[in-house]
């Protein structure tokens, strides 16, 4: 079997079809055809993926943590990693988390970004290993929502945090 991000990572507790559908959601999103940003993308790691029931209301959740090493690619003037590359890893890695648990509870996975606020606490320095750890928040009918903190792991500091708020996108009117 060929190595793809999916293949990486130990998902349990799933049925097999499920399985299937979230590894090919988390391949479809990091290394999908013509994909913006590739070479960051397919540089994502994923470390863990967990679909579990949260204590304070009993529903399902995911949580999924990706790993990567801030790169020339990644980098502002100031040789620390753009806001623009931060904002796209959290886009990314939050959506994936959003597709695991929609995948587990057998929902639709297409979505479309409704907002994605992100919060700068730390510079990234070149060379840094960041762990992504991403959340979901909630999965209703209408909007679904993720958080992502980005984890400098070797200064052990939190460099950014983000929620990102996902919709079902509008069906296209019918043309007579």
């Amino acid at each position: 079997m060929k190595s793809t991000p999916s293949t990486r990572v130990v998902i349990k507790g799933l049925p097999e079809e499920r399985e299937a559908r979230i590894r090919a959601a988390i391949d479809k999103i990091t290394i999908g055809p013509s994909m913006f940003a590739s070479s960051v993308g397919t540089r994502l790691v994923p470390t863990e993926v967990e679909v579990f029931r949260r204590a304070k209301d009993g529903k399902m959740q995911a949580r999924m943590v990706y790993e990567t090493t801030v790169e020339e690619d990644m980098l502002n003037i100031g040789r620390t990693m753009h806001g623009g590359c931060a904002v796209y890893i959290i886009d990314v890695c939050s959506s994936v988390a959003l597709m695991v648990l929609a995948g587990a509870l057998d929902k639709p996975t297409n979505f479309v970004s409704q907002a994605l606020n992100t919060t700068f606490h730390a510079p990234a320095p070149a060379g840094a290993k960041l762990e992504i750890v991403n959340t979901t928040v909630a999965f209703g009918g209408r909007t679904v929502s993720a958080a992502t903190e980005i984890w400098d792991v070797t200064n052990k500091r939190l460099c950014m945090t983000g929620v990102h708020n996902k919709m079902a996108p509008s069906k296209p009117a019918a043309k007579l």
